[in-house]
C-alpha cells in the first residue's frame, strides 16, 4: 500500500456469506457490522449495490 494514500477516516465494515445452493445457485447474506442490518440476495451484484448506501457521502461517485 502506498504510505502517503490513506484510508478514509469514516469506514464501513461488512460480513459477507454466501451459500452455494444445490443447481448452481448462490445466496448471499451481508451484514453491515456497524449497525447490524442484514440484507440477503441471489447475486453478488444485488450484494454489492446493498453495501453502496452506506458509502459517506463526499466518496460517492457522481
Amino acid at each position: 500500500m502506498d504510505k502517503t494514500k490513506r484510508l478514509p477516516k469514516q469506514r464501513a465494515t461488512f460480513l459477507v456469506r454466501c451459500w452455494l445452493l444445490p443447481g448452481g445457485g448462490r445466496c448471499y447474506q451481508v451484514r453491515h457490522v456497524q449497525s447490524g442490518l442484514e440484507a440477503q440476495t441471489d447475486s453478488l451484484e444485488a450484494a454489492l449495490q446493498w453495501i453502496e448506501q452506506f458509502r459517506p457521502e463526499q466518496s460517492k461517485p457522481e
